[in-house]
């Protein structure tokens, strides 16, 4: 019996899923430039905004789409499609509990990050050292399907007065789940 119950505990203890990321790639601008690195062995990535122009109001469009790669008549599937003022994100985020705790550890300032989520956006260089998705993150588990792509698409806008938005910069971040266990 005994043997049976801490088997049962070390596979609960046991994160049984991994985010692996395949590919990324980035657009910037000549005011806002934009550099992505795989950290060791593509679980984890860093990036270095340099924002040579204050910018007024920032704004970040998220999209995060499901690939299958079993047929070709598979269409993705939009998870999660959003718009924020940077400034306000914090507000957003809240509410979107998937998110929230992998949100927390990117953005920590402990994790190596002084991304700015301040209205205007001043000038400067940010950087986030540790974008992952932790693997006892419990959402892993429901985004792993065998043979099946992620990606998470981002821009970040200035919008203007009139609300018009101009494009700073663009990434795409792939990645697939693993299963381990």
């Amino acid at each position: 019996m005994s043997i049976e119950i801490s088997f049962v505990i070390e596979t609960w203890n046991k994160h049984c899923y991994e985010l692996r990321m395949t590919s990324f790639r980035t657009e910037d601008t000549p005011s806002y430039r934009f550099f992505m690195n795989f950290n060791g062995d593509k679980t984890s990535l860093s990036s270095v905004s340099k924002v040579l122009k204050d910018v007024n109001v920032p704004m970040w469009h998220v999209v995060l789409s499901q690939m299958p790669q079993t047929s070709k008549k598979d269409l993705p599937k939009t998870l999660y499609n959003g718009t924020y003022k940077i400034c306000q994100f914090w507000r957003y985020i809240k509410h979107t509990k998937a998110f929230n705790n992998v949100v927390h550890l990117i953005f920590d300032k402990e994790s190596g990050s002084n991304m700015s989520f301040t209205c205007p956006l001043v000038s400067g260089t940010y950087v986030m050292q540790n974008i992952r998705v932790p693997p006892d993150t419990a959402i892993l588990k429901l985004m792993y399907w065998p043979n099946t792509m992620y990606s998470l698409i981002g821009t970040v806008y200035s919008q203007g007065q009139n609300k018009t938005m101009e494009k700073l910069c663009r990434y795409e971040i792939n990645a697939t789940v693993k299963k381990l266990c």
